[in-house]
């Protein structure tokens, strides 16, 4: 019995060296967790429907029901529907929310399961960093525009950094955002990139590429997904970029690990 209880606290203890990076398979939809050696979990987007949970479940320690920071790219159902039910199943410490709202039933349920849990929301700001601890951060880029009738354009980008591996992570950005991107000023080079609006004609343009230069294109999207995505244009921009191209609708979740000198896919 004793050594039971030696082997449950040593797991519960453990803890691995690098960070993990999941993009998840959510089907037609974006959904990508994030875990410090630390234990510091980040989940950006929350997928189309409630197989997010499932997905969380799988990639978090079964004694783990705290998800640190919950940042929302943008109020498409195809990015936030499984945050609803995950919002009431885990402790949720931050959640961050692009500055254009939603207008619909979903958002409606969103705001509701936010309130019953009392949940801290707050607005993304451009160049807000966030501190993982052991040289691991996270960064706004892209906070603005946008409008109800294309919210894709308020997408919020995200830049992780783990020491000298960066991942880029840009929601559904369109490719006349990506300029405003350009013109920012900050460091857009990236090892990996998530790849904008699951791989649409209309992002990663060429000029963008060639500021982030990818080693890996990391592209979320549903099999036989009614918008065409990935579209053939995207792709050959991503080949033409020299990346290499994974997609979830054929890997499945896709596990990225660093330790913040090199990376690798799990």
């Amino acid at each position: 019995m004793i050594g039971l209880w030696l082997i449950l606290f040593c797991s519960l203890q453990a803890k691995d060296k690098n960070l993990a990076v999941y993009f998840l398979d959510v089907g037609q939809g974006d959904a990508i967790l994030l875990r410090t050696p630390q234990g510091t979990n980040v989940l950006v987007d929350g997928g189309a429907d409630n197989n997010l949970l499932y997905q969380v479940s799988e990639h978090l320690p079964w004694w783990d029901r705290t998800i640190d920071y919950v940042i929302i790219s943008h109020f498409h159902d195809d990015h936030y529907t499984g945050l609803v039910e995950l919002a009431r199943k885990y402790n949720i410490k931050n959640i961050i929310i692009p500055k254009v709202a939603g207008d619909s039933p979903l958002y409606s349920a969103w705001q509701e399961a936010v309130s019953i849990k009392h949940l801290r929301v707050e607005e993304a700001v451009i160049g807000q960093r966030y501190d993982l601890g052991q040289d691991t951060s996270w960064q706004i880029l892209m906070a603005e525009g946008g409008e109800l009738k294309d919210l894709n354009q308020s997408s919020v980008v995200v830049k992780v950094s783990a020491g000298t591996v960066d991942f880029l992570l840009m929601g559904d950005l369109p490719s006349e955002e990506e300029v405003r991107l350009l013109q920012s000023g900050f460091d857009l080079s990236a090892e990996i990139i998530k790849v904008g609006h699951h791989g649409s004609r209309y992002s990663s343009s060429e000029e963008f590429l060639s500021a982030v230069n990818p080693e890996l294109c990391v592209i979320e999207v549903g099999k036989d997904n009614k918008f065409g995505h990935p579209h053939k244009e995207a792709l050959d921009r991503l080949d033409k970029a020299g990346c290499q191209i994974k997609e979830t609708k054929d890997k499945g979740t896709i596990t990225v690990l660093s330790d913040g000198i090199k990376w690798w896919v799990k």
